[in-house]
C-alpha cells in the first residue's frame, strides 16, 4: 500500500493554487486526513477574520482528499458550508473524514478549526462545518 501521506503532499505539490496557498498535510489514512494553512493577511476580510472563501477552499480540500485516499482521482460534485464563528487565529486546520463511501462516491465531513499557539500550548476553535458529495473521476480531463 503506497504511503498517503507522500502521495497527498506530492498532489499538493503538483497543484499551482495550493502551493500559492500555502497548504499542508498533517496526516492521511485511508477515509481521515488532516491539512493546515498558515493565515496571512492576504486571507482576512475587513474585519480580521479569515474570508468565508479560504474556509471553504480548506472544507472542499480536505473532503477531496479525504474521498481520494478510498477511490483515487475524484472531484466534488456538492458542497455545504455552516459558518460557526469567525476564525481568528494563526493556522487554519481542516480535519476531513468518509462518511460513506461506494465505488463511485464517497460523502465526506469537514471540520474546520482555527490553531493559535504551538505544541502543547496550541488550542483548537471550531470555525466551519462542512458536508460534502465526491465522485470518483472516471475521465481525466484534458490540460
Amino acid at each position: 500500500m503506497h504511503d498517503l501521506l507522500a502521495l497527498g503532499k506530492l498532489s499538493l505539490a503538483q497543484q499551482p493554487f495550493s502551493g500559492f496557498m500555502g497548504v499542508e498535510f498533517e496526516s492521511a489514512i485511508p477515509g481521515d486526513v488532516v491539512l493546515s494553512l498558515p493565515i496571512k493577511a492576504e486571507y482576512k476580510q475587513n474585519y480580521g477574520a479569515v474570508h468565508g472563501g479560504v474556509i471553504s477552499y480548506m472544507a472542499d480540500l480536505g473532503l477531496a482528499y479525504a474521498a481520494a485516499s478510498q477511490i483515487g482521482d475524484c472531484v466534488t460534485s456538492e458542497l455545504k458550508v455552516n459558518y460557526i464563528r469567525p476564525a481568528v487565529g494563526e493556522v487554519i486546520v481542516a480535519r476531513a473524514k468518509s462518511i460513506h463511501a461506494s465505488s463511485r462516491q464517497v460523502v465526506c465531513e469537514c471540520k474546520i478549526f482555527c490553531r493559535s499557539g504551538v505544541g502543547s500550548d496550541a488550542q483548537e476553535i471550531l470555525v466551519a462545518i462542512a458536508l460534502g458529495t465526491i465522485n470518483r473521476l472516471m475521465e481525466k480531463p484534458e490540460k
